[in-house]
């Protein structure tokens, strides 16, 4: 949880039960940023397909965050979609300079750097949500989803680096909004209902273990049959949840 007079942060992600079943890593990221009057908080998704895709998801979160926050700081405008699309441009290069490639190699990309993004950035100036495939965002009492896809085939922002760029969301939020919470696409295991991350931000820990307990299975001794009882955990895949908030 990152803290100013004005502004909180908090991020939390967490392996779905069904990834933990399967022994897998978890492949969804949230970062933070924030200096003075500026917020900025991302949630990537790693695509399941991809071998190592999580760490695509981890640098493209931490990169989008430092890179949109230091030009929210220099005076852009948050309301701006070009100072966003700047900061894409900027992720995709010091993604592709990772690869280290002369000539980038469509396998290296779809192996480890394929994942969706959700941002969301409060300023001074206003407040808006940039996003590059499936997830959600919420703000005020509206929730936007965000896919799904054809297929099952969200947009990523590596295809600019193999010269396929797709078109990305981009919402300007009301005037006045204090709150923006975004999330990968397992917030639909939870129905996308944000309501259990509704709560104000006061603990550094809080998101994450309620984002834990929701990965759980829930047991029980059913002492009349004589048998342990299991409830399926409600959240099946990875989720990854950043919030801003104006105090």
């Amino acid at each position: 949880m990152n803290t100013n007079s004005k502004l909180r942060t908090t991020t939390a992600s967490v392996i779905g039960a069904r990834h933990q079943r399967a022994g897998r890593n978890g492949q969804d990221a949230a970062a933070a940023w924030m200096e003075g009057g500026v917020a900025v908080v991302v949630v990537c998704d790693g695509c399941s397909s991809g071998a190592s895709s999580e760490v695509g998801a981890r640098l493209g979160a931490r990169l989008f965050a430092q890179r949109l926050g230091a030009r929210l700081v220099a005076d852009a405008c948050v309301r701006e979609r070009s100072v966003w699309e700047t900061v894409r441009a900027e992720v995709g290069g010091l993604l592709a300079a990772v690869l280290g490639d002369a000539i980038l190699d469509a396998n290296a990309v779809h192996e480890h750097l394929l994942f969706t993004i959700v941002a969301a950035a409060i300023t001074d100036d206003g407040a808006a949500v940039w996003a590059l495939g499936d997830g959600a965002y919420r703000f005020a009492d509206q929730t936007r989803v965000l896919g799904p896809f054809a297929n099952n085939e969200p947009p990523y922002l590596a295809y600019d680096l193999l010269g396929i760029p797709v078109e990305a969301t981009f919402e300007v939020l009301p005037e006045g909004t204090e709150r923006i919470a975004v999330a990968t696409d397992g917030i639909e295991d939870l129905g996308g209902d944000f309501s259990r991350f509704a709560g104000p931000i006061t603990q550094p820990d809080a998101l994450r273990r309620t984002l834990f307990q929701l990965a759980r299975s829930d047991e029980r001794i059913d002492w009349l049959e004589q048998r342990m009882v299991r409830a399926p955990a409600p959240l099946q895949d990875d989720l990854a949840i950043a919030i801003v908030e104006r105090r």
